[in-house]
């Protein structure tokens, strides 16, 4: 009965992949709206509403859940990060030419299919995990909106995962003067670190899972 969740903060996956947080509300017994012929609980979110039959999961949003910080102190950082040079952590070793020979659109749809792009995720989810066993992590899948430093590990996977739609994962390494973006669109990571204090580190990590650490052709 998805009644449980009204009024309460939830994030919500569908079965195609896309994620949809914020508070639930249900439509209330005896007024379900018809569906293929039967009337099912719809629940409704801020970004969108889902079927019983539509959802993979719905998770509660621990009202007491790791205390998160306030974008404020990572504006500066961030915004100079932006206007720095960056490198890709990607499936290929380097840009491919736009008069290459080849198929990379089709080997890239190939990957953007959703059980190999989950599994491409948790790759990247492990990579990032894997540098927080060194410096804190501050990350934020809500636009920026909202922080959590060192993450559980297990939910930042799953959360990793999941991601889809209108959101992004941004990583933030403060004392490193570094951070790391993944919109759900791509199937690279684009890494902000001007000082190089986690290039050497990165490399490794991604050489680890299969990936490639790169600069992008304007910057060789």
């Amino acid at each position: 009965m998805l009644s449980r969740f009204e009024n309460k903060r939830i994030r919500a996956a569908a079965e195609d992949g896309s994620v949809f947080p914020g508070t639930a509300e249900v439509d209330p017994s005896g007024h379900e709206p018809v569906v293929f012929d039967r009337a099912e609980e719809r629940i409704r979110s801020d970004d969108g509403q889902l079927f019983p039959s539509e959802l993979r999961k719905i998770e509660l949003i621990s009202e007491d859940a790791r205390p998160s910080v306030q974008p404020g102190p990572f504006d500066a950082l961030i915004e100079e990060l932006l206007e720095g040079p960056y490198q890709i952590v990607d499936l290929l070793p380097a840009q491919v030419p736009a008069d290459a020979a080849g198929q990379y659109f089709a080997v890239e749809r190939y990957y953007l299919q959703t059980e190999r792009l989950r599994s491409l995720r948790r790759r990247q989810a492990e990579i990032l995990l894997r540098l927080n066993c060194y410096f804190d992590m501050a990350v934020s899948f809500d636009s920026c909106e909202s922080w959590e430093v060192n993450p559980d590990p297990e939910i930042f996977a799953e959360h990793m995962e999941d991601l889809s739609g209108g959101s992004f994962l941004r990583a933030v390494f403060e004392a490193q003067h570094a951070m790391i973006d993944l919109d759900p669109g791509d199937t690279y990571m684009t890494v902000f670190d001007p000082d190089s204090r986690l290039s050497d580190m990165l490399r490794e990590l991604a050489a680890a899972a299969g990936l490639f650490l790169s600069n992008p052709p304007e910057e060789e």
